[in-house]
Order: structure tokens, then sequence, then C-alpha cells
């Protein structure tokens, strides 16, 4: 066996101050905010949770509720490295959560999820490197109606904390995959994780080498087997 040694993570002593990289801003999509959620009770959730790999297609209301319940900033602290630590739904290394979520359909159309504002941002011309990437799914299952998930970590917001902080940016991408598994089955939509990490097609989206991918899932509504 082969097992790749990343390192042991720790906090620097002094922190680096990083740069975010600088998504387009353009044609915002603002998601409706679920109002009353029905769901069931976090026993029944884990006792039904299964990875089911049939999609349908999910229309904006579920697509909201699903990243509601996931992704979204809860609220924000302090700067100290360049940018503001927040809260979000799951656990994050230093609660810097390094990982942005873009999500894309079978007709090869991507958005990203805004988490500050609950709202699809459209990529614009970075969109292109990912043209390529649909075509890799069908490889690994067939993604029918459903929607691709594509987990890109920006390193640098972790390495702006901690030395060594490889396994900690797969570590945050593990978590908030699991997480939204649960979420899925509360939602009672279908979701299956893919072994693809979205590279080299996620690292192209930027071309000073801050963003690559970490992971691959599918969502889509719960169709009769």
């Amino acid at each position: 066996m082969t097992w790749t040694d990343l390192g042991n993570p720790i906090p620097r002593d002094k922190l680096r101050k990083y740069e975010p990289y600088t998504w387009p801003s353009q044609n915002v999509e603002y998601l409706p905010i679920p109002i009353e959620l029905n769901l069931p009770r976090l026993e029944e959730i884990i006792a039904c949770r299964r990875t089911r790999r049939t999609f349908g297609q999910l229309n904006r209301e579920q697509l909201a509720s699903f990243l509601w319940l996931s992704c979204r900033i809860n609220a924000k602290g302090e700067d100290h490295v360049g940018f503001q630590i927040t809260q979000r739904p799951v656990p994050s290394a230093g609660a810097i959560h390094p990982i942005h979520l873009l999500l894309g359909n079978p007709n090869n159309n991507w958005v990203r999820y805004e988490p500050e504002n609950h709202a699809f941002v459209q990529l614009g011309n970075i969109e292109s490197p990912l043209s390529k990437l649909w075509a890799e799914i069908p490889d690994v299952i067939d993604p029918e109606d459903g929607t691709a998930l594509l987990f890109v970590a920006e390193p640098g917001k972790t390495y702006a904390k901690y030395k060594f902080a490889d396994s900690l940016i797969w570590r945050d991408a593990g978590v908030l995959i699991g997480h939204m598994a649960l979420v899925a089955e509360a939602l009672h939509l279908n979701f299956c994780p893919l072994g693809i990490t979205g590279e080299p097609w996620a690292g192209k989206l930027d071309n000073q080498c801050q963003l690559a991918g970490v992971g691959m899932a599918l969502l889509g509504s719960r169709t009769p087997l």
C-alpha cells in the first residue's frame, strides 16, 4: 500500500494575510428562504439514509432548502487573515470554510452558490473549463436529470492559519459531503457522492492556481424505483 503523508496540521505562530480569489458577480439570482420545513427526526434520517442513484430534476425550492441547510453563512467573525471567518451549518478547521460550491445541470450550465446572500451567481467566461467536466460523470454513473455538485477548494485560505493544511481541506470537503447526505435524506432527495475530484477542470477556473477540485456529488429529486 502507498500512503501519502500530508503532514500534521498545526496553527501558525503568526497568521498570514491572504487575499481571496475574486469570483465573478454577474447575474445574481436570489433563492427563496425556507419559511417552514417539516423535517423528520434525526434518528429517522440516520436510519433511512442511503446512497440513492436515480436523479430527477430539482426545482428552485428544493435546491434552496438543500443549500440553506448545508452551506449558508449564519454569522461572520474576525478578519485577521485577510477575510472573515464564518459560522455555517457544518464545522470547518478554523471556521475558514475554504470549499466553494458550484452546481451544474445536464445542459452543462454552471453556477456558484453564494452563501452570504443565499444566491446563485453565474460564472461567466470562466465557466468554459467545466465544459468537459460533465462528460466525465457518465463514466461513473448516469446523471439522468440530476444536478452536479462540484466542491472547489481555495487552499490558500486554510494555509493562512495552518501549516501542512492539505488534510484539513480534504476533511472539510468530507464533512460537507457527509452533512449534505443527511440533509438530502431529510428533504427526501437523492444524493450520491462521486469518487472523481473535478480535476483538472476545477483548477483551470483561474490562472493563478488558487483553486482546486476536491470532490463531486449528484443530487436529484426522488423518483420511483
